[in-house]
């Protein structure tokens, strides 16, 4: 089989690797096919053959020759678009191939590509066998543009973590961090907000991730001369963010929708939280209801809005470690019902071995 995709192996995007490090494992012959750079480059921790199709004039035509020169008898994709858009829908149709598409947030929701990611076409094509998706929300979404219901089918994505036995914490809530990529829908601006209304109490504030937004969010904290948050740079792999969530209390997501219609799904790092046991604090934006309970399994606030976020940081610090430690375990154990590698591969495997 096939993944079709844009830039591979990316920081950004590790629920990829842990389908195609699955796959590896569990034998099954994969290759991807990609045509740029990735923007934040990593190196496999596994065997995997990566090969660029856009080294000539006509990058359509190199990944037809490919695919017919790999003897590929099904095609995977993540985004709608652009890599399905402009490449997998049309020579799946030519080569009479199979697809399947893992439609995440950014190649639906932002408006410019609403208008241009065929994703009705792609849903209709008797080629496509599915169209993945993260939640109702999402299918709600895909099915008011077109796509059939038949080939919407809701799977969370391939997250891999540890699930480590939690115990009562014995200490007050002090340590509130975020991690994510700097770019507008994360809501990294509202979160140094809050932390500049909590700047006389006793917390400490840590961003982690990278973007275009560094430079900004940086003038932010300088211009508002806080001394309690500070930007530590991007995590690389998972024992980095297994270390950060080991030694920290709250997770803030804070997520919005961009003036352009771009929004998070379902954020990775939310899931993450919840298996590590530290409590999630995020907004009511897209699928993230549908995950977050607030006051069960974790917190949750209106987008947009660093007044209620911090008081919010407050009540949870004033909750008992009983009350936190119930709220926690209950996040752990919905997290291993709702997402994990096995849950979302078995789910692509049933759909892909489907006549």
């Amino acid at each position: 089989m096939a993944y079709v995709l844009k830039g591979f192996p990316t920081l950004s995007q590790t629920f990829v690797l842990n389908e195609l490090k699955w796959l590896v494992k569990n034998n099954y012959n994969v290759t991807v096919f990609c045509y740029i750079d990735p923007m934040e480059p990593i190196e496999l921790d596994f065997d995997l053959e990566v090969v660029r199709f856009d080294k000539k004039d006509n990058p359509m035509e190199n990944l037809e020759n490919l695919l017919k020169e790999y003897k590929i008898d099904l095609i995977h994709t993540h985004f709608v678009y652009p890599p399905c858009t402009e490449y997998t829908l049309d020579v799946a149709e030519k080569l009479e191939i199979p697809f399947t598409v893992f439609a995440h947030a950014v190649d639906i929701f932002k408006k410019d590509v609403d208008k241009i990611n065929r994703v009705k076409e792609i849903g209709n094509s008797k080629y496509c066998k599915a169209i993945f998706t993260l939640s109702q929300y999402h299918k709600n979404y895909l099915l008011k543009r077109g796509v059939p219901e038949g080939k919407i089918v809701i799977t969370k994505q391939a997250t891999d973590y540890k699930i480590n036995e939690l115990k009562p914490r014995t200490g007050r809530i002090r340590k509130i961090i975020s991690i994510s990529r700097f770019v507008d829908k994360k809501g990294i601006d509202i979160f140094i907000d809050a932390a500049k209304i909590l700047e006389d109490e006793d917390f400490e504030f840590e961003i982690y991730g990278s973007g275009a937004l560094e430079k900004d969010l940086q003038n932010q904290i300088d211009e508002l001369n806080l001394k309690n948050i500070e930007i530590k740079g991007r995590l690389d792999g998972p024992k980095e963010v297994e270390k950060v969530f080991n030694k920290s209390d709250v997770l803030v997501s804070p997520c919005r929708i961009s003036e352009n219609g771009d929004r998070d799904g379902i954020p990775t790092v939310i899931f993450e939280s919840m298996a590590y046991g530290v409590t999630v604090l995020t907004t009511n934006v897209s699928a993230i209801p549908e995950v977050i309970n607030d006051g069960k399994n974790g917190f949750i606030v209106p987008p947009d809005n660093p007044e209620a976020l911090a008081d919010k940081i407050r009540y949870i610090s004033n909750l008992n470690n009983e009350e936190i430690f119930k709220i926690n375990k209950q996040a752990q154990k919905d997290v291993i019902n709702t997402s994990s590698v096995e849950k979302t591969m078995n789910t692509l495997l049933k759909t892909w071995k489907e006549k």
